[in-house]
């Protein structure tokens, strides 16, 4: 369930969207690659239904995202499949829905339990890569799973990697300790091909120079997704990553959470504590730490193209559009 302790500010204040306001759409709209839930509603939970995933749906693309992966967290297998069969199912019942979810993104169990790296998801849950696992997920949703985060480095992943590629299903890493250019390569000749979230799930403090964000950034066989909510990674960041990187080579994401277009206050649900502040930082009051955003790529957008970070709307169109339907092997798509 979720309990709300609101605060004094009003909805707009975190939406945003509700006002029209920010850079205009593409045809069809904003293309996101991680939506972990909004308006109060998690795509990860034995409480998700049919309407509810239409209600994200329709927030959605009220909000000027056309398309997106709903993002399924690490939990118990028997929540995984649930929630794997719902989407399915509204995808099934609501032609809006089979529209614009372009399938699953399956963000763990398969990642690092270590601290700073595992971010905000139930070590206890975490284990080695399983394409058996995988075969059981594609079979309850319909096909549906079209990138799964893991680790890399876990026992397991190459064979993980080539059996998930396979079947067509994009492999990106992410939580994870990885850096080393061999170990990169291996697992890029295994199938893996993207980032998740680069710059994020990671300890506060890292090697200066050998550490994941530069080694991710320099691989050409790394496609990294980033969170342009301004508040994941700062725009001086932000900058850099557009500049160091051939933008084809990009892609922005929200990483949305459920929090997202409720007022700001302090949630709570599954027994995890989230605090949304007034001006849209999304936390956790027990790490302190990043809690998901909520934020839609409408604001990533506008953050984009801010002074601080310099891109166009060509640019976005490229990186919050163009780019992650290629990842996912959806070029062309039209709702």
């Amino acid at each position: 369930f979720v309990r709300g302790l609101l605060g004094t500010a009003g909805v707009a204040a975190v939406a945003g969207c509700a006002s029209g306001r920010g850079p205009s759409a593409p045809d069809d709209g904003w293309i996101d690659l991680q939506v972990n839930g909004r308006v109060g509603i998690s795509f990860t939970g034995f409480d998700l239904t049919e309407e509810k995933v239409l209600k994200v749906v329709e927030t959605l693309r009220d909000c000027g995202t056309g398309g997106f992966l709903a993002t399924i967290v690490t939990c118990e297998r028997e929540m995984a499949i649930h929630d794997l069969r719902v989407i399915a199912s509204a995808r099934r019942k609501y032609a809006e829905c089979g529209r614009r979810i372009l399938g699953v993104h399956m963000e763990g169990p398969f990642i690092s339990s270590a601290a700073g790296y595992v971010g905000a998801h139930n070590r206890d849950l975490v284990r080695d890569p399983d394409p058996a696992a995988y075969d059981v997920w594609q079979d309850a949703s319909g096909g549906l799973v079209r990138m799964v985060t893991i680790c890399g480095l876990r026992k397991g992943a190459e064979a993980f990697a080539r059996h998930v590629t396979a079947n067509g299903t994009v492999v990106s890493l992410g939580h994870t300790e990885i850096w080393r250019t061999e170990d990169l390569d291996r697992l890029a000749a295994a199938g893996a091909r993207t980032f998740t979230h680069l710059g994020n799930a990671l300890p506060n403090l890292l090697p200066r120079h050998q550490n994941l964000i530069w080694s991710a950034l320099a691989n050409p066989h790394y496609m990294p997704m980033f969170i342009a909510d301004g508040f994941h990674l700062p725009k001086e960041m932000l900058h850099a990553y557009v500049r160091v990187v051939p933008l084809e080579r990009l892609v922005a994401v929200s990483d949305c959470s459920y929090p997202g277009g409720l007022p700001p206050g302090r949630y709570e649900r599954n027994g995890s504590v989230s605090v949304l502040e007034p001006n849209g930082f999304l936390r956790s009051p027990a790490t302190n730490s990043l809690h998901g955003s909520s934020c839609l790529m409408r604001q990533c957008v506008e953050t984009l193209m801010s002074p601080e970070v310099g891109l166009s709307h060509a640019d976005c169109v490229r990186i919050c559009r163009e780019n992650p339907l290629r990842h996912i092997g959806l070029e062309g798509w039209s709702a």
